[in-house]
């Protein structure tokens, strides 16, 4: 969402795409109605749910698995407030565009993540999606009746709380650095996200 009116919270404030699906552009779709400037980075043929009303940026297609495009990533990074990415842990390491390489070319940068199941632990390579975030996390095992098999609940819940969690994570990333001065990394996981939404369930089961 470019050309953002003055006057809003986050008016000023340029983040970078990287993400897909459901978490990281819900998340983005919600700094950009804050009032930011959303630069959607997505491979040519086009990010695929970037028409699903969760994106809030103007595309900018380019392939970053080549030279040319890691390069124009870093350009614009240079000059970003913020970096949006919800790939599996360790895939923009690979690429060369992690964490350490884009903070040094610019320190002020807050680098958000959203990942499955965080970013260490036993499960941290497991690959994720609503559905299988769903399962491990235990919403399936309350939905559905007693004597059938878990269900999937109707929403992409994960993917969205997870989004919502980003956001938060973002603008108070943003407010510390206003207030301190410093700019620290932020990162979400979808099976973090969700446990508040459990906790009626999880009361009842363990008192």
């Amino acid at each position: 969402m470019t050309g953002t009116p003055q006057g809003l919270a986050l008016s000023g404030i340029t983040v970078i795409d990287l993400s897909q699906i459901y978490n990281g552009p819900y998340a983005t779709f919600l700094l950009a109605t804050s009032g930011a400037d959303v630069i959607k980075v997505e491979p040519p043929g086009g990010e695929p749910l970037r028409k699903r009303g969760v994106v809030g940026g103007a595309a900018l297609p380019f392939a970053m698995l080549n030279a040319e495009g890691v390069q124009a990533l870093k350009d614009l990074v240079r000059d970003a407030d913020v970096l949006v990415e919800n790939y599996a842990p360790g895939t923009m390491d690979r690429l060369g565009i992690g964490k350490d390489v884009l903070t040094a070319l610019n320190p002020d940068l807050i680098y958000a993540s959203s990942t499955g199941f965080g970013t260490d632990g036993p499960y941290r390579t497991y690959p994720a999606m609503d559905l299988t975030v769903q399962a491990m996390s235990g919403v399936m095992s309350i939905t559905g009746f007693p004597d059938r098999p878990p269900v999937k609940a109707g929403p992409a819940m994960c993917d969205f709380f997870a989004g919502v969690h980003l956001y938060g994570a973002i603008v108070t990333a943003l407010y510390d650095r206003e207030r301190n001065g410093r700019s620290r990394p932020v990162s979400v996981s979808m099976q973090d996200s969700v446990y508040a939404s459990l906790s009626s369930s999880l009361g009842m089961e363990w008192g």
